[in-house]
């Protein structure tokens, strides 16, 4: 299957995620349950919340390459939140996704992925889509949040 064909098939499986749950937990759930249905050994995706003094994960499909907990000023998570935008690390042999999403200027989470280079390779086509998927989170989060 192409790429672009692969990837509006995974966006009409998330939208229909939204249709099949109620609460904030379930959705993120959901999300990270049908991008984990495509991914092969050793790959991961999780989402993660800001608290007051820390990233907290709240999903989380394949192994977990991060702590579920993570202080604000150490490691990665703070990085991405302080440049505000996608950012992607390149390693040898992994290649490492990081989504933050908002509700207006406010950072409410990050959307992490770690895919490992035998596995699959992170195209501009990837990066577009990432992108699309934290937009999605940001809306349902107001959606949720206004109940």
């Amino acid at each position: 299957m192409d790429k672009s064909k692969f990837l509006d098939e995974l966006r009409l499986e998330l939208g229909l995620v939204r249709d099949h749950v109620k609460t904030l937990p379930s959705f993120y759930f959901g999300v990270t349950r049908e991008i984990a249905k495509r991914m092969k050994k050793n790959s991961s995706i999780s989402i993660y919340e800001t608290t007051e003094q820390s990233f907290v994960m709240k999903a989380c499909a394949g192994p977990s390459y991060l702590d579920r907990s993570i202080p604000f000023g150490a490691g990665i998570l703070s990085s991405v939140a302080i440049k505000g935008k996608l950012v992607v690390l390149d390693e040898k042999a992994m290649q490492k996704i990081f989504m933050p999403f908002y509700q207006n200027h406010h950072l409410l989470g990050i959307i992490v992925g770690h895919i490992p280079k035998e596995n699959y390779l992170l195209t501009e086509d990837d990066l577009v889509f990432v992108k699309e998927v934290g937009r999605f989170i940001e809306v349902q989060h107001e959606i949720f949040n206004s109940r």
